[in-house]
């Protein structure tokens, strides 16, 4: 049996979402440099990056909230959309 936990995570200045992480995780939530949600543990680095990042936090909040975008870690995928992008 799986539980989720609720917490608060900013996701804009002034606009706060409920957010339910996935079941066990206790992973914190930043803002790095490229203006994308960070999601992990241990220590956040002056560029908005955790020491040990959480690739199921980040896919949850972008299921959660498709609107706000992609979030770090980000999946092969991803950064192979954002380098054709560039």
């Amino acid at each position: 049996m799986s539980t989720q936990v609720e917490a608060e995570v900013t996701v804009q200045a002034g606009d706060i979402k409920p957010f339910i992480r996935p079941a066990g995780h206790q992973c914190k939530v930043s803002s790095g440099i490229h203006d994308c949600l960070t999601f992990g543990t241990g220590t956040l680095d002056d560029n908005g990056f955790w020491e040990n990042g959480c690739y199921e936090c980040a896919r949850a909040h972008e299921e959660q909230f498709p609107e706000c975008g992609p979030c770090w870690p980000h999946t092969d995928e991803q950064l192979r959309q954002m380098r054709f992008q560039e």
